[in-house]
């Protein structure tokens, strides 16, 4: 409101200056081509003292915080100058400076209403009388009023009667459109602050949502994006808006006539799809279609609301793996319970017959065929027998650096590493210490090295590396094998599964086991033909090993 009539004062100001300078003007022009005004016309000193009141005035309303009561004084500053200038000009005749009083109270109704805008009109019309009171009784030289002296009282009384009602109809008409001009601005004013809250709102909330929400027209051109659908496509807005949606999910089931009957039918609205990021990191997205009413000619548009389900489906993935694990060790109980005892009893046997003296060399070959296939048969019931029993917890701080340098060397000096092989290890300075068992750690870098060797049966480098992340000690082991596909890898870590002809399935089920127990997490990371990474983070501890 302040602020309103700041704007309509400085508008005031600037009127007036623009009146008295066109008034000068027409002075100068007027002393310039009539030879019977005096040298120095009185106009000139009226004319200086409104460019004067001007500055005040200006200056005032820098000064004074509230303008409300600059108005008054600048109106009747003005309605004063228009007496002088009547004075000087003259006033009873129609056509002269007379008019200029309705002006000045239409300019202080607009400003301050009806009530005020009356009380300016009265003021009018009192200036006006005075003055042709004070030149009619003689208290004042008649300048400009030279027939105010010798009208009759009756045409005095008629001019101050019409200026006083032409003032008092300006104010009431004046008044009534400004307040109704006022009244529409303040709606005007609210609905638009409603709108901006209503659009400030929505956009709140539409960003608030954590999932993806995109809007399209009726032929899947992308319209609006929100930040976390920004977020979990990976890419920037100007690469979303404006595009197909089938182009941006890369995915041909986002086609127009498949949204179009997606949305129609809720049973079909919902579907799953894999989306490659810019920085080629494969996501699974779960997305919902909708119907959208549009201002469009075609009527209708999309509302997709998409979520990044990547981790969801990884942990659904492990849920399913420890299933499979726990069957697995009901199963490798039984097997322990109906293998065990006979197995024993078959290797018992064939030991006390190879002890005969009187067996043939082929006798001798076949009982130690059979003592070795009964071993490696009982390393598999062992293997199963550790899916089934219970981990013991980790004994204590185990410094993983100094278990894998030990594990490298014997396993450089050992059968599984051919001439063409090369095992290159790399690790930082300094202790790493995790809470583990060191057999356990060990056993995990057994099979992840077993694994990587037999992916290169041709030969190549096996890369150890040791190194330590925030909060973590952070183990990768990479070979320049097979690689794998991604079908591949989700079947990774299940029992049974193996690549290779000779593996039982149950190394890297017993590596995740343990990673498991130790409270750490194993990624994976290969390609076909490219080689493959494990990378295997344990939590680190800061108890230093004792010596």
């Amino acid at each position: 409101m302040e602020s309103t009539l700041e704007r309509k004062l400085k508008r005031l100001l600037v009127l007036r200056v623009v009146m008295v300078t066109t008034l000068l003007l027409i002075a100068v022009y007027v002393e310039a081509v009539s030879e019977t005004l005096a040298r120095v016309n009185p106009l000139y000193f009226l004319i200086a003292t409104t460019y004067a009141l001007t500055i005040v005035h200006a200056v005032a309303l820098r000064v004074f915080p509230r303008p409300g009561p600059l108005v008054y004084g600048q109106v009747l500053c003005d309605l004063l100058s228009i007496t002088g200038l009547v004075y000087l000009t003259g006033g009873i005749r129609a056509g002269g400076f007379i008019l200029l009083y309705p002006i000045s109270v239409l300019s202080g109704s607009v400003l301050l209403f009806r009530r005020q805008g009356l009380v300016f009109a009265g003021v009018a019309t009192m200036f006006y009388g005075a003055l042709l009171w004070a030149v009619r009784s003689g208290l004042v030289p008649p300048q400009g009023l030279q027939d105010a002296p010798y009208a009759p009282a009756k045409h005095l009384i008629y001019s101050i009667f019409v200026t006083g009602v032409v003032c008092a109809t300006v104010a009431m008409v004046g008044s009534y459109l400004a307040e109704g001009l006022h009244s529409a601005g303040e709606r005007l004013e609210a609905a638009t602050e409603q709108v901006a809250d209503l659009r400030e709102f929505n956009k709140l909330i539409v960003d608030s949502i954590h999932s993806g929400l995109i809007t399209a027209d009726a032929s899947s051109v992308v319209l609006y994006v929100n930040p976390v659908g920004v977020r979990i496509l990976g890419r920037s807005v100007a690469a979303i808006q404006g595009r197909k949606l089938a182009a941006v999910f890369g995915a041909p089931a986002l086609d127009p006539a498949a949204l179009a009957a997606r949305a129609a039918d809720r049973g079909f609205a919902r579907l799953e799809l894999g989306y490659e990021s810019p920085e080629a990191e494969r996501r699974e997205l779960g997305v919902s279609v909708s119907p959208l009413a549009t201002g469009a000619p075609g009527g209708q548009g999309f509302l997709l609301v998409f979520q990044d389900l990547t981790e969801v489906k990884r942990l659904e993935h492990e849920v399913r793996i420890r299933e499979k694990l726990a069957a697995v060790g009901e199963m490798a109980a039984y097997l322990a319970h109906e293998i065990r005892n006979p197995l024993g009893s078959i290797s018992g046997s064939a030991q006390v017959l190879m002890s005969e003296s009187e067996i043939s060399a082929d006798q001798a070959r076949l009982l130690s065929i059979i003592t070795r296939e009964s071993k490696r048969l009982s390393d598999t019931l062992n293997q199963f027998l550790f899916q089934a029993r219970p981990a013991p917890r980790p004994m204590g701080p185990v410094d993983v650096a100094r278990v894998l340098a030990e594990a490298v060397t014997l396993l450089r000096n050992g059968p599984e590493v051919s001439p063409a092989h090369r095992v290159d290890f790399e690790a930082e300075a300094g202790p790493c210490v995790c809470l583990a068992d060191s057999d356990q750690v060990a056993q995990v870098f057994w099979n992840l090295a077993r694994n990587g060797l037999e992916a290169m049966p041709q030969g190549g480098v096996l890369q150890v590396r040791l190194s330590r992340r925030a909060s973590e000690a952070v183990l990768v082991v990479r070979d320049q094998g097979r690689g794998m596909g991604p079908d591949e890898q989700r079947a990774l870590f299940e029992p049974f599964h193996s690549g290779t002809p000779r593996g039982t399935g149950l190394g890297l089920a017993i590596v995740y086991r343990i990673v498991q127990e130790h409270r750490g997490d194993i990624t994976v990371r290969s390609a076909p033909s490219q080689g493959t990474e494990v990378e295997v983070r344990l939590p680190l501890i800061g108890v230093p090993v004792p010596a």
